[in-house]
This record gives structure tokens, sequence and C-alpha cells, in this order.
């Protein structure tokens, strides 16, 4: 079995200048409180705005809290990738060659202009084998790779490298070709996770769905068909935090006490068209 045996996120409505390291060690110190860092055997970071191009925030992590024993790698998978890493950390732990695997997701927002609002978050957790009141008991994701311009940064990889005149047309700045694409995928996520939980026989008492927007929340709520008590929605007018927001949006279910005890819960992360993913977590 493979447990989840502490989760924390954090969320702040606004951008804070952090780097995204920094922001992720808020979350990272409460969730190491009960463990050595040198017992940690990996680290996966989930990140479009990472600290630096080289090296990965994850080994700046690492470094960050003395896991000298772990392998450390980024990944990028838009809203999905909270759930990416820990689909990932699931695999190494199931393999049964690892114990402990550190899984950050976590955004700071510099690469934004006011015009396209997203807000800093981080999120981590940490997978383990050893028995926890959070197992993991299904993980699934697709991906669509034909939505490149719906959103995106333009600028600044091997595609079109950095320029004076990119910089000044904010072509390092994330573009998003029409907000509606929130909406929409909204709409595509629910189906999708619809068809996922059924082929499987898995039916949950609770949704926690990764958050964008108001509208976003109401259509996948919507397309759903469930009834919105069981549809976690605190964060249903957040701004989008990215790979961050379905960690966060775990994290703070379990805060607040929305998910009761004796439940199966799926989370649900979907974004801008690219990535879909849904995690069966069970509250014991």
């Amino acid at each position: 079995m493979v447990y989840i045996k502490s989760c924390k996120g954090t969320y702040k409505n606004q951008k804070t200048n952090m780097a995204a390291s920094d922001l992720a060690m808020l979350s990272i110190n409460e969730v190491l409180k009960d463990i050595s860092p040198d017992k940690i055997d990996a680290i996966i970071c989930a990140t479009v705005t990472k600290d630096y191009v080289y090296p990965s925030t994850a080994c700046i992590l690492a470094g960050k809290i003395k896991a000298s024993n772990a392998f450390c790698f980024d990944i990028e998978s838009d809203f999905t990738g909270f759930l990416s890493a820990l689909r990932l950390a699931y695999a190494f732990v199931k393999s049964n060659r690892y114990k402990n695997i550190l899984v950050v997701a976590t955004e700071s927002f510099y690469i934004c202009d006011d015009e396209n609002r997203f807000d800093d978050a981080s999120v981590a957790a940490l997978v383990t084998n050893e028995q926890s009141d959070i197992q993991i008991d299904f993980i699934d994701s697709v991906t669509d790779g034909s939505a490149l311009e719906n959103c995106y940064i333009p600028m600044g990889g091997t595609a079109k490298p950095y320029t004076k005149e990119g910089v000044l047309n904010k072509e390092h700045f994330i573009s998003i070709k029409n907000s509606n694409i929130f909406e929409e995928e909204a709409k595509k996520a629910a189906l999708y996770v619809k068809e996922v939980l059924s082929s499987n026989h898995i039916e949950p008492n609770f949704y926690i769905p990764s958050y964008s927007s108001k509208a976003a929340y109401d259509n996948f709520v919507d397309t759903l068909s469930v009834s919105k008590d069981i549809v976690y929605s605190k964060m249903e007018n957040a701004n989008p935090s990215l790979s961050a927001s379905s960690g966060v949006a775990l994290s703070m279910a379990l805060e607040d006490g929305f998910i009761k005890k004796n439940s199966k819960v799926a989370v649900c992360g979907y974004g801008s068209g690219y990535t879909k993913s849904v995690a069966v977590i069970s509250i014991n």
C-alpha cells in the first residue's frame, strides 16, 4: 500500500515576488516535522515557474532541507503537476525500492502580468509505505498535445529564445488565447473523470477539483452531475495556481474538515487544455 503521511498547502492571494523554492519551503517545513531529511529517497517538484533553467528546483530544495540521500527532478504538467508528481511517487513506493518520496508543487508568478491573473501557491506531501490515514488507491491522467497556443509562454525556449523585442512585447509572460478555455476544459475534465471512475468501478464520496475560476468550477460540477454538497468549493473563486492548484485544494479540504472519515475522495486536476488527471484516495 502507498500512503500520504502529511500534506500541506500554502495559498497566497497575491504575487509574492518569492522564488518558487522559497514558496515551497513554507509548505515543506510543515510536512517534514516528523521525518529526518536524510530519510527522503526522492524529491519530485512540479513547477512551471522554476527558480532557474538549471539546476532543477527539486535539487535546490534538497540543498535547503539537507536531503543528502535523495534523487531529485522537476516535472512540468500544467494544472495536473501535483497529481502527476503524486503518480510518479506512487509508482516509486509501489516498486518497494523507495520508502519516502517528497512531492512538491510550487508556482511563483513573476511570469504573469496583471491582465492574466494567477496566484502564488505551493503544496508538499510526503508519500510513503508507512501506514497512514490517507491511502492512495488510484491515479490516472491524460494529455492533449494539440492545444499549444491556448495557454503558453511564447518566448524563452529553444523554439523562440529571449530577445529584447520579445521582452518589450511581454512574450516572456504567460499568454492566454481566451479565458473561456478554462471553462471549456472544466466540462471536458468532468466527462473524463466520470468515464475513468465508472470504468474502474469507483464511486467517490467527495470531489476536490483544481481551481481556476468560479465559472470553471460551476461547469465542472454541472457536467459531473453530482450534488454541490460533495464538491469542495472553498477555492471556487480563487485565481489559478497551475501545478499547485489541486494539491492546495486537497490540503485545505483535509484541514477544514470537509472530508469525512471512512470516505473515498476524487482529487481532480485540469486547466488550459493540455492535461487532465484524477487521483482517488481513501481517508481512514
